[in-house]
């Protein structure tokens, strides 16, 4: 038995990022691209055709869509039409698309039904789930009638499980459909998929709510193919499990993961060796707006006029290296999204920095769609006279530098020592990018060397 199909995820249809319209249309556009992978024909923007990803080729036999197609519970009427287009085109494509509910678009408790639920009801979606009963899980075949089941065989020999999100209850969810998956009979199925919208523990450092690997391992014997959502970083475990990424990105941390964006599974059953994977997996790269993400260390411009004399120098030469990129094909030609943090000690007042005027040495370097600049700078004032009451800051800092005096390691520098903690803890807890930490850090060491020299 032979099959293809199209594994895809948090599409986020309806998210308004950053307030731009633009941005709201780039998830359908991203959506669209993902759908003309599906049905085999290439993207459009701006009245011309471009072919992306080149080494895939299409139709599928069937979509898998593991959650998150919105990105609210609560969607207007431009979402649903977004969301309704798309699918449309797999259904007149004769496409069935296979979906289960994820954490963005759970029914409200008072709501009768979902957004996920009406498409499924519009015939645009086969929407999986399981009846939950004191037991366990009762798996029933999709009836087209009511429009719900476990599972669904989009063609003979293909068998798709289903399961909505659970949250911090998914681990004992799957140990309970794994049990309910090895009662059912299984005569005619030669390829088993599981779909649910829930993470891996250690795929992301920063998202909690991931399920240990040795809990989707109940369903080993049973599936050959787990295809997950709700992580936005792809990743796939020894050929078994599957997560495809965002094909658009809903924070600026997420750009650098690529390509990410959906998976084409070609399976054969006929021709694989004993105990080995029954598919190849291709990862999908679809079109989507560039963002970048800059940062800048104040520590050696001692006046304002210093300070913004090299940062335009610094932000037009990253300018032009992204221009060579758009130049040479290697991005798409929709304005960028900027983001610049500013880092490190200001050795003046803070009143003295215009905030206002680096965004505009953004906008006119760049041409953005939007620039943002995020100050996660510290004051270069730190000592206090005795008998002054002490900030929480300064607390800390006398604190931190009384445990590094203490450590002769440390001891000679240890004032510099507690202000270079200070500083990381405030990048961090501002949300900074690693890099941005990371380069914070070095500057402190660098310092440390120089002092010594």
């Amino acid at each position: 038995m032979k099959t293809r199909f199209l594994h895809c995820a948090d599409i986020h249809l309806g998210y308004l990022q950053y307030g731009h319209k633009e941005r709201f249309n780039d998830f359908a556009v991203a959506f669209n691209a993902v759908i003309d992978k599906a049905v085999g024909v290439y993207q459009t923007r701006r009245g011309r055709e471009i072919a992306f990803d080149e080494h895939i080729q299409g139709p599928v036999d069937f979509v898998i869509l593991a959650g998150d197609l919105f990105h609210k519970r609560s969607i207007d009427a431009l979402t649903l039409n977004q969301a309704m287009r798309s699918l449309r085109r797999l259904r007149d494509a004769g496409i069935p698309c296979i979906a289960v509910e994820g954490n963005h678009e759970r029914a409200y408790y008072e709501d009768t039904i979902g957004w996920m639920k009406f498409l499924a009801l519009q015939d645009l979606l086969i929407l999986l789930d399981a009846e939950s009963t004191e037991n366990g899980f009762e798996l029933q075949p999709w009836d087209v009638k009511r429009r719900q089941g476990a599972y669904y065989e989009p063609k003979p020999g293909v068998r798709v499980y289903g399961l909505r999100y659970y949250g911090a209850s998914t681990g004992v969810a799957i140990n309970a459909y794994a049990e309910a998956v090895a009662a059912l009979p299984k005569d005619g199925v030669e390829y088993s998929i599981f779909v649910t919208h829930a993470g891996v523990e250690g795929q992301m450092d920063d998202k909690a709510g991931g399920v240990a690997y040795r809990q989707w391992a109940a369903l080993r014997d049973h599936v050959d193919y787990v295809a997950l959502g709700h992580f936005h970083k792809p990743f796939v475990l020894e050929e078994w499990v599957h997560n495809p990424g965002s094909p658009e990105a809903c924070s600026i941390s997420e750009a650098a993961w690529t390509p990410r964006g959906y998976l084409i599974v070609d399976v054969d059953t006929g021709c694989a060796a004993e105990n080995s994977a029954r598919h190849t997996v291709q990862i999908g790269n679809p079109p989507r707006r560039a963002f970048r993400q800059y940062s800048y260390k104040t520590d050696h411009d001692p006046s304002p006029e210093v300070l913004m004399a090299r940062l335009t120098e610094y932000i037009e030469r990253k300018a032009r290296d992204f221009h060579a990129e758009l130049d040479n094909g290697s991005l798409e030609s929709t304005p960028p999204v900027v983001e610049l943090y500013l880092t490190g000690v200001l050795p003046f007042d803070r009143r003295a920095l215009d905030i206002a005027a680096i965004e505009a040495v953004l906008r006119s370097a760049f041409q953005p769609l939007t620039a943002q600049v995020k100050s996660l700078l510290q004051s270069a004032e730190f000592a206090v006279e005795n008998g002054q009451s002490l900030t929480r800051t300064e607390l800390e800092q006398t604190v931190l530098a009384s445990l590094f005096s203490r450590d002769a390691r440390y001891a000679d520098h240890a004032g510099r020592w507690a202000q270079a903690a200070l500083s990381l803890k405030q990048l961090a807890l501002a949300g900074a990018p690693p890099h941005a930490i990371l380069d914070e850090l070095e500057g402190h060491l660098r310092g440390f060397t120089d002092a010594d020299a």
